[in-house]
């Protein structure tokens, strides 16, 4: 006998075996543009891609539309990169786009379509080849010009957010006859040094300006490098191949610095992790005591008595009323752990000291005075918690 499932039941399985194929998860779909319509709301576009005998419905980010070069128009030949997808609540098919390119527009146009087809299908720009960021990097590698402002923003960006950080410049050249073997040297050398996280980044300009970070031996330098890699080229509206094989983009050179060192870390941080945690245990909770019920529900339908009916709705009353009392439980006990979380983190702010009417005494070299390094006649620098004062030691005297 076939086995029954529910809608949901069915959509959700097609759903999954969709997401698990490695071959629909990167895709590049050639054909015609119709009835592209961006939302004036949310900024996504919804769209159709045809041909002669078929036709698929898609979509494209906000994100994404924003970092579109061209204004798209119904019946344009396009060349629609991303994924296919299930939709699970109208049970159809789409695509999920994350580029699109105009069709036609030239030789290298053409020519940089075909090396990113190229790359694409070797898995150079798929998320499962992507190395993830180290959360607090102690080495960072800076690949760019010397020349231009780009060096400057993220050494001033880590400083200002991260100034533990050791910056290593690996410096190149990043356009001209000669960047692109010295933008591949770059990498190598700074891959070989020992750095947590690389940058590599260069200020905006014109598309024949940025071509290097176009260039298949440069795309496949950042993919081969076996430090993660923020890709910076150019400013928002700029993307190169160098983006997609990177293992993480950012839209200025300031926003790769942002991504490369944390932020200090809050109290709103914490707050938002404790909350996904308590939504995810709630919701897996959830989908187990409703997956009980649609079985029972189904073993009920078969045999039909009215008794029995009761009997589960009874049961299923006192599941729920257990699944209340664990979930306010639980949540009961992560909020506890928050209030504790943040007890010791304000215990350790340094601050707290000072608002206790202490101060923080240093030599002008910012070296703090201690029983062996006071002496008469030295400048000091005395830091409370709301002022900062300069004085002169007149007098010392020692506790036996």
């Amino acid at each position: 006998m076939a086995s029954t499932l529910t809608v949901s039941q069915l959509n959700r399985y097609l759903a999954s075996n969709i997401k698990q194929d490695r071959k629909l998860n990167n895709i590049a779909v050639t054909g015609e543009l119709s009835d592209p319509n961006i939302n004036a709301r949310s900024g996504h576009m919804y769209f159709t891609i045809k041909d002669s005998d078929a036709k698929i419905s898609a979509i494209m980010f906000s994100s994404c539309v924003e970092r579109l070069r061209f204004m798209p128009e119904n019946g344009m030949q396009i060349l629609a990169l991303g994924s296919a997808e299930y939709y699970e609540r109208d049970g159809k098919m789409q695509i999920k786009c994350t580029d699109m390119t105009p069709l036609g527009e030239g030789a290298q146009k053409a020519a940089l379509e075909r090396v990113k087809k190229k790359l694409s299908q070797m898995g150079v720009f798929s998320d499962e080849n992507k190395k993830v960021l180290p959360e607090s990097p102690r080495k960072i590698g800076v690949i760019t010009s010397l020349d231009g402002a780009a060096v400057h923003d993220v050494l001033k960006t880590i400083k200002g957010r991260f100034p533990s950080a050791n910056v290593v410049i690996s410096p190149t050249s990043v356009q001209g006859a000669y960047a692109e073997q010295d933008i591949c040297n770059a990498i190598k050398r700074a891959d070989d040094c020992g750095c947590d996280v690389l940058i590599l980044t260069r200020g905006g300009g014109s598309g024949e300006d940025l071509k290097t970070f176009n260039a298949e031996s440069v795309t496949m330098a950042v993919y081969n490098c076996k430090t993660p890699i923020i890709s910076a080229v150019g400013h928002e509206i700029d993307t190169t191949l160098c983006d997609y094989a990177a293992d993480d983009r950012a839209s200025t050179p300031t926003a790769a610095a942002m991504k490369a060192v944390p932020e200090t870390k809050n109290l709103s941080k914490t707050l938002a992790i404790y909350e996904n945690s308590i939504n995810t245990a709630m919701k897996a909770m959830l989908d187990v005591y409703y997956s009980r019920f649609e079985r029972l529900s189904g073993r009920m339908l078969s045999v039909s008595p009215f008794g029995t009916i009761e009997k589960y709705e009874t049961r299923l009353s006192q599941i729920d009323k257990r699944m209340n009392i664990a979930v306010n439980s639980a949540a009961a006990s992560r909020f506890h752990t928050l209030e504790r979380e943040y007890s010791r983190l304000c215990a350790l702010d340094p601050l707290a000291v000072l608002k206790r009417g202490y101060a923080h005494v240093t030599d002008e070299n910012g070296k703090t005075i201690t029983a062996d390094t006071a002496n008469v006649g030295d400048n000091v620098n005395i830091k409370t918690s709301e002022l900062e004062m300069t004085a002169k030691i007149l007098t010392v005297n020692k506790e036996q």
